[in-house]
């Protein structure tokens, strides 16, 4: 029997020590592929580690760079933009010290034309005048350089001539006052029909009324062209315009009136380009519109006699149809109702005026000539200024003023309520 077992076990132990030798060489290659595996993922842990930190590294220096690169870019911006402000700046405060240089030469031109009035109207020759009328005239100035003209229409007496080296002997620029020369001029020769609007363009049109209430400048180059040169020349003649008044104060100037081809008859006939007129001129041709035609001698009476015996010198008769008169005298009423003169205005007695705004040889210009009151004309008001701000409205401020003074005295009678511009116009077109 253990014979028999020797033989059996004989062939099997080799087998069981060839599976125990295997199963232990499995087991250690086992082992050391899972030791390969574990040191293989932790070399890749370890690369994509690595990989992550040497991104990481890049990003954050590439952000390094991002950002100094931004701050490079953003100090360069503020640089620029302080520059920038400091050029801005710069440029603002000599802007305002050009401005302020400016101003101060203007203030300092204004004071030297103000003084220069002052000292004139210490100089006239005030013998004959109405010295009431006188100091309302010289008190509505304001101590502004200008000049005052009131007198009486119908016949031609000075109440006063207030700074009468600007108002007799220095000519300037009628600005839009020279609209009632064409005004007239046009209306007289028939070159539109005053029942209907001008055209001024393609789309605008306007009436003679508004374009006078309104000063507009198309209407009267329009009408100026019309006319033509050598007619405005000839009535602005007719009207008094480049010749002396004949008044009885000395140092009286012709004024001027342009040539031929020196001005554009348009701009002429809307500006006044090209003419001098003084404002005794304006006074004398604005009385003849009050009376209907009369182109008086201005005079102011010297003596107690003149003034009780005065006599009006007719110079000459101006052609004026009553319709002509109304229709012109609607586009003055309107000025002072609702237009450029508004402030003109008088409640006692219909002011009827024409402004005037532009610039002279060297200073604006405010011009305003008027009459009172349109249904009976007793008193002309002419006023002419200079300085660095002056207008027609200005100039018609001090009308306004004056009309208030001296209207109680022209105008104490009750007064029939005045007609209106609109209804002037609609009268004729019926």
């Amino acid at each position: 029997m253990r014979k028999i077992l020797r033989v059996l076990m004989t062939p099997v132990l080799p087998i069981l020590l060839v599976l125990i030798v295997g199963s232990v060489f499995q087991e250690r290659a086992e082992a050391k592929s899972q030791k390969k595996s574990t040191k293989s993922k932790k070399a890749s842990a370890s690369r994509t580690t690595a990989k992550k930190k040497a991104s990481r590294k890049t990003s954050k220096s590439a952000n390094r760079r991002t950002v100094a690169r931004k701050s490079v870019s953003s100090k360069k911006r503020s640089a620029r933009s302080k520059t920038t402000a400091r050029k801005r700046s710069s440029r603002r405060s000599r802007s305002r010290a050009l401005y302020l240089a400016r101003l101060r030469a203007l203030r300092a031109r204004d004071a030297g034309l103000r003084n220069i009035a002052a000292a004139n109207i210490n100089k006239d020759n005030s013998s004959g005048e109405d010295l009431d009328i006188r100091r309302i005239a010289v008190d509505a100035l304001k101590g502004r350089s200008g000049t005052v003209v009131v007198m009486d229409p119908n016949t031609g007496r000075v109440f006063t001539v207030v700074n009468q080296q600007m108002a007799l002997g220095s000519p300037v620029k009628p600005c839009s006052t020279i609209k009632l020369v064409v005004g007239l001029a046009a209306l007289h020769e028939s070159v539109f029909d005053p029942n209907q609007d001008v055209r001024i363009s393609s789309r605008a049109s306007m009436n003679l009324t508004d374009g006078l209430a309104r000063s507009n400048n198309p209407v009267f180059q329009v009408l100026g062209r019309m006319l033509g040169f050598e007619r405005v020349i000839s009535y602005a003649q007719n009207f008094g315009l480049g010749e002396t008044t004949g008044i009885n104060y000395p140092g009286e100037s012709n004024g001027f009136i342009p040539e031929e081809g020196e001005y554009e008859t348009g701009h002429m006939s809307s500006h006044g380009d090209g003419f001098g007129v003084t404002a005794i001129q304006l006074a004398a041709f604005t009385s003849a519109i009050a009376n209907g035609g009369n182109l008086y001698v201005p005079r102011v009476p010297r003596t107690p006699d003149d003034a009780n015996f005065f006599e009006p010198a007719l110079k000459r008769r101006i052609e004026m149809s009553p319709e002509e008169r109304m229709r012109l005298m609607a586009g003055m009423m309107g000025a002072v109702n609702f237009g450029t003169a508004r402030l003109a205005h008088n409640p006692l007695g219909q002011v009827a005026g024409k402004t005037g705004t532009c610039t002279g040889n060297r200073d604006k210009l405010g011009l305003f000539t008027s009459f009172s009151s349109a249904d009976n004309p007793k008193v002309v008001v002419t006023v002419i200024t200079t300085g660095s701000t002056e207008a027609g409205r200005r100039a018609a401020e001090i009308a306004g003023r004056i009309y208030a003074e001296i209207s109680p005295r022209f105008f104490n009678e009750s007064l029939a309520a005045p007609a209106s511009a609109g209804t002037e116009i609609n009268d004729f077109r019926n």
